[in-house]
């Protein structure tokens, strides 16, 4: 919600700059991207911090079980359905790939092309001025969903490497801690191929043990369904 806040706001503002100072078109078009993943960036960072101080913190509490790479990695080899779910995530990650040129696109050739059609087609009504800043609300907005739609929420599992299981929580990949009770919205054993799937924070994780069993168990002290 608040970087959906400031989205907004960083629009409206931009667009109003560069309704009333059009002069300095290209010096506010570079700010803003730089303002764009700039704020990006520092999410990223926050949340990485943010995610290995709780890891750390977890490690405080008794260790109730660990599961190493090697061990995943001889289960997770004998998972044959697994290569075409890669396939699946291939197509995806094309998809996703192909919209950074739309954005390009839309940098290149509708940021001076949108906002003085806009401007055109308004003035007449209201003014130069608020036809310009429609005009560059107008694209901003564009370019923001665009984006939006490029760093949208991962739904492929995440395939857990490494896990640290607490009384307090667990540790997923020695950097991502998960405090008990772990509130999830799915939650699956899947007995054939040998791994647990959960969902928490729009984030799936897949974790995969030759005994999932007693993974089951352990996890299941730890993990609180939501309702959906």
């Amino acid at each position: 919600m608040r970087r959906v806040v400031i989205s907004v706001l960083s629009i409206l503002a931009f667009s109003a700059v560069l309704a009333l100072f059009p002069q300095f078109y290209l010096q506010a078009l570079i700010l803003y991207f730089i303002v764009f993943f700039g704020i990006a960036i520092f999410a990223g960072l926050r949340s990485y911090r943010k995610n290995l101080a709780s890891a750390q913190e977890i490690a405080k509490g008794r260790p109730l079980l660990e599961i190493d790479e090697k061990d995943i990695n001889k289960t997770l080899e004998k998972d044959k359905e697994l290569l075409n779910e890669y396939k699946n995530l291939a197509r995806k990650s094309f998809i996703n790939f192909m919209i950074l040129p739309l954005s390009l696109f839309v940098a290149m050739v509708l940021f001076p092309v949108l906002p003085p059609f806009v401007e055109a087609s308004l003035k007449p009504y209201i003014g130069p001025e608020a036809g310009r800043f429609l005009g560059y609300v107008a694209i901003f907005s564009i370019f923001a969903a665009i984006t939006t739609a490029m760093f949208r929420p991962i739904t492929t599992p995440r395939i857990v490497r490494h896990l640290k299981v607490y009384e307090t929580g667990i540790v997923v990949d020695k950097s991502l801690g998960l405090k008990a009770p772990i509130e999830v919205t799915d939650y699956r054993l899947n007995e054939n191929r040998k791994f647990i799937e959960f969902k928490t924070n729009n984030q799936i994780f897949r974790i995969y043990y030759k005994d999932v069993k007693e993974l089951d168990n352990i996890l299941s002290r730890l993990i609180k369904p939501l309702k959906q």
